[in-house]
């Protein structure tokens, strides 16, 4: 399940849930449950997600459409393997 932030508008206590994507709206449903001060009293501000940008990642060795061809005998092995395997995925 993927993990998703949440921040209280009021208070600006911030925690992170695992949820299923189709519930990724429901801490937002109701108001901050954090404590104030360590007081008795609850916050009940208006809890927001946080959209986080993912962190740069790189994959080495992949191929996008965008960038150079396949030389001409990557082609032709490649047909040639797809031939000699019939039912192959490649």
């Amino acid at each position: 399940m993927p993990t998703y932030d949440y921040r209280c508008e009021k208070c600006g206590q911030t925690f992170e849930e695992s949820l299923k994507v189709v519930d990724r709206g429901m801490p937002t449903e109701s108001p901050c449950e954090s404590q104030i001060h360590r007081a008795s009293s609850i916050c009940g501000g208006k809890v927001k997600q946080i959209i986080v940008k993912a962190s740069g990642f790189a994959y080495d060795n992949i191929r996008t459409r965008h960038s150079k061809k396949e030389p001409s005998w990557f082609k032709d092995r490649m047909k040639d393997i797809k031939k000699n395997h019939p039912g192959n995925t490649l």
